[in-house]
């Protein structure tokens, strides 16, 4: 017999299995029931880690379901699933581009949270957008904080409509930030510095400069002035940055994010799920 509130992850590729994870680290006391439909992987979930997973959907009243399948099978899982989930489960989704209203009707549930984490989840140092329309009850999304801050830490939106940019800001974000780092370290290199004394250098100056703008209550525009020394190194790289158009380029970038998601969400939205 199941334990009350037990936690059933529905895919267990990168994010489901940071969830799983985090939910084991953190909370240890909750059970898990892992949904996997991939015999490869359940294999290697339970040589890797020790953790036994299922092909088949099971829940029962009390659970909270965790959708962290891709996109493009979720019609698949929906023709089976929705006889097995209780109307009333909280279902939180992980799912970029479904939104919420396909989810509901696919599924006949009305206690739906659709999230963006990202990828640092990995690490318990994840932030993970989420929007909860008014008719999500408290004790939905009591077990969607208590499952986000397995991975770290959570922000909720007012209006479905802004899970757009988060998605390129907060999802794509790591990677963003990591295509700028490749370059900090490309240059690094270039100079003599080894690789792994290339990423150190790198690392910690992101590090430091994201806990500084943090906790210094100074905008990053204002810290990055107080570094411009006139006539300094500094200003002569900032100056460069300028003449490339760097921001307006980083701003098209994040716009485009945006404008895919919505795109994503669209195309899910004409594909029939009843």
């Amino acid at each position: 017999m199941s334990k009350p509130n037990r936690n059933v992850i529905v895919g267990a590729g990168h994010m489901g299995l940071a969830i799983i994870r985090g939910l084991r680290r953190s909370q240890p006391e909750s059970e898990l029931f892992i949904v996997e439909r991939s015999e490869t992987r359940r294999t290697w979930l339970q040589s890797e880690f020790g953790l036994a997973s299922t092909a088949d959907l099971e829940v029962a009243d009390g659970d909270a379901i965790v959708l962290a399948i891709p996109p493009q099978v979720f019609v698949d899982f929906a023709a089976t699933a929705r006889s097995r989930i209780p109307k009333n489960a909280p279902i939180i989704s992980v799912m970029a581009g479904i939104r919420i209203a396909t989810i509901s009707d696919a599924l006949g549930g009305n206690q739906v949270v659709r999230t963006i984490p990202n990828i640092p989840a990995e690490i318990g140092r994840g932030l993970t957008v989420f929007y909860a329309p008014s008719s999500v009850t408290p004790e939905t999304l009591k077990r969607t904080h208590k499952i986000l801050s397995a991975i770290g830490t959570s922000m909720r939106v007012g209006n479905e409509e802004m899970v757009d940019p988060a998605t390129a800001i907060c999802g794509g974000g790591p990677a963003f930030v990591s295509y700028f780092a490749d370059a900090f370290c490309t240059f690094a290199e270039a100079q003599g510095f080894s690789q792994d004394e290339a990423i150190r250098l790198t690392t910690e100056v992101f590090r430091g400069t994201a806990e500084l703008i943090a906790t210094s209550r100074r905008s990053p525009r204002a810290l990055c002035r107080e570094v411009m020394t006139p006539g300094g190194t500094t200003e002569r790289g900032i100056a460069a940055f300028e003449a490339g158009r760097l921001k307006p380029v980083v701003l098209e970038a994040l716009a485009a994010s945006t404008a895919r998601s919505r795109e994503l969400s669209d195309q899910f939205d004409r594909i029939p799920t009843t």
